[in-house]
């Protein structure tokens, strides 16, 4: 083997060597980053970072303000509820006990009803009767978790391309550097070698004395040759690192765009399995199947329907009475009337549940506010584009 063949697979031993190096930090470096960003705060500190178009905040704020006109919503019917629980709770002992006796008639018949499925087993007692609480949503819930869960997919992979993207291209200018750094080396090289060649011109002139003008022009033209070439590497090296870090910027700027949708399909997720119950919408649907089996079989039980329709509408009757806005749900939590520990947990969840509405709609408040915030502070720079924001907030009713 000869000596260029040696040298040649060593250069490339060591430069697969510091490919790997360099990959093995870049990954470091991004795993790094990924873990420090909180998914909660991501949208929060990109409105207040300032790293985003004035379209993006606008979209932000009406994305924003429909979530929170949402959760008003709701958070009001849990109030209303809430205000019939304590009305409930204030009732006279005459009062009381006739609506026990209705109630304690209506969870009996219920439970003979329950016995006497001989489908359906696999939903609990407590899955069917949220199923018939909110049988009238369950189909559009599962409709909008599908489609929720399908966005939540494709945002992953988009995600997932552009690190890819981004690994790559940290790869490519780290590369183009060290690309750079050995230009400049050889650059120093060469002229380090035309001195000593002169040089050595030089003594072999003064000591045998003869024409070296043929060997300077020789020196001059390789000098020339050599220094063309590296220069026009040079130039084409650096033109790709501009290029490199433009895409780079380009990326990060997607990925951002990307993790805001992301954190805001994330929180939408967790509300809808926290207001189901459940951990994907083919769990919910598979529930809405059993539920649906049940109902399948009512009419064996047509006879006890007709009882419960009727100790159902007196329940309702005898809690209107006493003010009770929404009598009709308690057809169907008849325990709680019955038992006060079930009144109890009824309750604690409640509050618990408009405590969580009452942060999240706190939440989206700041991210209004930051985001308003944000536009103002850019068309007080940027005048020219109040008619965007005003194209995007103005079919809402919204204002900064």
């Amino acid at each position: 083997m000869s000596i260029t063949d040696r040298m040649r697979k060593r250069f490339e031993r060591f430069r697969k060597k510091k490919q790997n190096e360099i990959e093995d930090e870049v990954k470091e470096e991004l795993e790094l980053e990924n873990n420090q960003v909180k998914e909660e705060d991501f949208v929060l500190n990109k409105i207040k970072d300032r790293k985003l178009t004035v379209e993006d905040y606008s979209n932000q704020m009406v994305q924003t303000s429909y979530q929170l006109d949402c959760k008003k919503l709701e958070y009001e019917q849990v109030t209303a509820y809430l205000t019939d629980i304590q009305l409930i709770d204030q009732m006279t002992e005459e009062e009381r006990d006739n609506v026990q006796a209705v109630a304690f008639k209506i969870a009996t018949l219920s439970k003979d009803r329950e016995d006497m499925r001989n489908e359906g087993k696999n939903l609990t007692q407590l899955q069917f009767r949220f199923m018939q609480l909110h049988e009238h949503e369950i189909k559009d819930g599962i409709k909008h978790m599908e489609e929720q869960e399908s966005y939540a997919a494709d945002i992953r992979s988009d995600l997932q391309k552009l690190e890819e993207e981004k690994v790559n291209l940290r790869y490519e200018e780290k590369y183009y550097l060290e690309k750079l750094n050995n230009l400049k080396m050889i650059t120093f090289s060469g002229i380090f070698l035309a001195v000593i060649a002169a040089g050595i011109t030089g003594f072999i002139y003064m000591q045998y004395v003869f024409d070296v003008m043929f060997v300077l022009l020789v020196i001059v033209f390789l000098l020339a040759v050599v220094g063309t070439l590296v220069f026009v590497k040079y130039r084409n090296v650096n033109y790709a690192l501009a290029y490199c870090r433009k895409q780079q910027a380009r990326a990060v700027q997607l990925i951002n765009k990307i993790k805001i949708k992301w954190v805001n399909n994330t929180s939408t997720l967790d509300y809808l399995y926290s207001k189901y119950n459940v951990g994907s919408s083919h769990e919910l649907m598979y529930l809405w199947e059993q539920y649906q089996i049940i109902l399948d079989n009512e009419e064996k039980y047509k006879r006890s329907s007709r009882e419960l329709n009727h100790y159902g509408d007196l329940l309702v009757k005898q809690l209107q009475n006493i003010g009770v806005h929404d009598a009709d749900i308690w057809i169907n939590q008849t325990e709680a009337l019955i038992d006060s520990r079930e009144m109890v947990e009824v309750t604690h969840s409640l509050n618990v549940r408009r405590q969580k509405l009452r942060e999240e709609m706190e939440y989206d408040e700041d991210v209004m506010e930051l985001a308003a915030s944000a536009i103002r502070e850019h068309l007080q720079k940027h005048p020219e584009e109040a008619g965007i924001v005003q194209k995007i907030l103005s079919p809402y009713k919204l204002r900064v």
